[in-house]
């Protein structure tokens, strides 16, 4: 099965260049499934929703999506207080909490934002349980993919504070963690294995930058390639270039799950 990870394309701040390379280079990787981890627009007002859905539209392979927090209002206090979700339904998706299922894998979508925790988010029990329960029924034989726009793991140079619960739900998730969790946020580039607690389950994070937005953070525009075969899992990260404005593998990094856990193969 093979994956696109597209996140933090943030229309209103995208820059124009990119798009129509950003569009191509998806088409000719020929994925299953394109995943969007959130932050599609910049302020989540409708002209810049309207840029996204345009872009949605254009993508010629099927799709699916979870919000980031800046596709709730933060400035619009009455729109976040009792609505935050609206826009991102009627332009994108009603549909926040996606699930895909094939052959190999289950990526199960999870919206991570929150109206009043608005750049830290956070995640709840109930999708936590959620997430347990769909590893213990398919777990044995496919491979589970969590996607979610904040991440549950980073490095402690990160100056973000983690998502909220997140620690809970590694723990709850030890004993049946999922295999590989997609994120964005960051706006950097980051595949590696971390132990979710006291040595009880590895899990393969992959955190992916911006496809598109012009606040890059040191980090190049983005997008990653994902092959999953059986236990093995690839990541190529696919790069644009600034002077020819088009998007090319930079690096690539195998996987193998075994009982203790992943390892590299390269």
């Amino acid at each position: 099965m093979r994956l696109v990870l597209l996140t933090d394309l943030h229309f209103g701040r995208a820059s124009p260049d990119l798009v129509d390379p950003l569009l191509a280079s998806v088409a000719e990787a020929d994925p299953d499934l394109v995943t969007i981890a959130g932050d599609f627009v910049q302020r989540a007002n409708a002209d810049q929703f309207r840029m996204a859905r345009d872009f949605v539209d254009r993508l010629t392979h099927p799709w699916i999506a979870v919000p980031g927090n800046h596709d709730i209002p933060l400035y619009n206090l009455v729109g976040r207080a009792l609505n935050p979700r609206r826009a991102y339904r009627k332009w994108i998706a009603q549909e926040t909490a996606p699930v895909y299922e094939t052959d190999a894998a289950v990526i199960i979508g999870l919206d991570t934002t929150h109206r009043w925790s608005h750049q830290r988010g956070l995640i709840r029990p109930r999708q936590i349980a959620r997430v347990c329960e769909t590893i213990r029924e398919k777990g044995h034989d496919k491979q589970i993919v969590v996607m979610a726009h904040h991440p549950f793991h980073q490095s402690p140079d990160v100056e973000k504070k983690v998502m909220k619960h997140a620690a809970r739900a590694l723990r709850e998730w030890a004993d049946c963690g999922p295999h590989v969790i997609l994120s964005g946020h960051l706006h950097q580039w980051t595949v590696e294995p971390f132990l979710a607690e006291k040595m009880r389950s590895m899990t393969l994070q992959v955190h992916c930058g911006t496809g598109l937005s012009t606040r890059l953070r040191g980090d190049p525009n983005e997008f990653a390639i994902l092959d999953i075969e059986g236990d093995t899992f690839s990541a190529c990260r696919m790069v644009a270039d600034p002077d020819t404005k088009t998007y090319g593998a930079r690096s690539q990094a195998r996987y193998r799950r075994d009982a203790d856990g992943w390892h590299a193969l390269d």
